[in-house]
């Protein structure tokens, strides 16, 4: 019996449903978006910081060349003058050569001397200068302490000197002093702490910083007196620009 009813297609049927995302495969698709996210987050969040540490390590290179580079200026152009009417605390009236003293103080862990101190703002020319750490909040500092020198005969009270912070984070620090006149005629130098002699300088001096967080450092730096401050002044064949006796 003929049927006015007209089946469907069956394989027409099945082309024409629409197959969408699981529940299951929108979670899975969700879950690895997530993950590679984090990873992306975390990726940038250690380049960040790598960033930053790079940077404050470089500031705090940075921070030690300007303090060395301040301490060679300021300590190598140093001044041979001999006190004159008045004794430095702690020191003999005269050396073992006879003359008498030189304004310098050199101890195991502090320094002070005249000198001329590089150009800053609102500083400069021969002054009286002092190193040594000092306490600095929680922790201490190397601390360069000065005052403008006048020809006065002694060191001034430091407390009433102005200040000049260079390092941070200061442990401790250690003063080594080379003596190119030794008593010993067989050594071409030694080497003490305090500085014992009076009446001349050391060649050289060493110091020894020491830090809480950070490495070491060690600065050697030659010491060149001035040539006019020299008991003899200068030399027939030395120019001198400038200074004066």
């Amino acid at each position: 019996m003929a049927s006015g009813v007209q089946r469907a297609n069956p394989e027409k049927r099945r082309g024409s449903i629409q197959r969408g995302f699981t529940l299951l495969e929108m979670l899975v698709v969700m879950t690895l978006l997530s993950i590679i996210m984090l990873a992306m987050v975390s990726a940038m969040r250690s380049a960040g910081q790598s960033s930053d540490r790079v940077d404050a390590r470089l500031a705090i290179q940075d921070e030690e060349r300007v303090a060395e580079r301040f301490i060679r200026s300021a300590l190598s152009r140093i001044s041979e003058r001999a006190m004159v009417g008045a004794l430095m605390t702690g020191s003999p009236t005269q050396g073992s050569s006879g003359k008498p003293p030189i304004l310098f103080q050199g101890g195991p862990d502090q320094i002070s001397w005249v000198g001329v101190l590089p150009a800053r703002y609102g500083a400069g020319g021969r002054s009286f200068m002092h190193l040594a750490v000092e306490p600095a909040g929680d922790s201490a500092a190397l601390v360069l302490r000065y005052l403008p020198w006048q020809d006065q005969p002694a060191f001034p009270d430091w407390n009433s000197a102005s200040a000049q912070v260079l390092l941070y984070d200061v442990a401790g620090l250690s003063i080594q002093y080379e003596n190119d006149r030794p008593a010993n005629v067989d050594a071409n130098s030694e080497w003490q702490s305090p500085w014992a002699q009076s009446d001349h300088l050391p060649a050289r001096v060493v110091l020894d910083v020491q830090r809480n967080s950070l490495g070491p450092l060690q600065w050697v730096v030659p010491l060149w007196p001035l040539v006019t401050s020299r008991p003899g002044g200068a030399n027939d064949d030395e120019t001198v620009i400038g200074g004066s006796e």
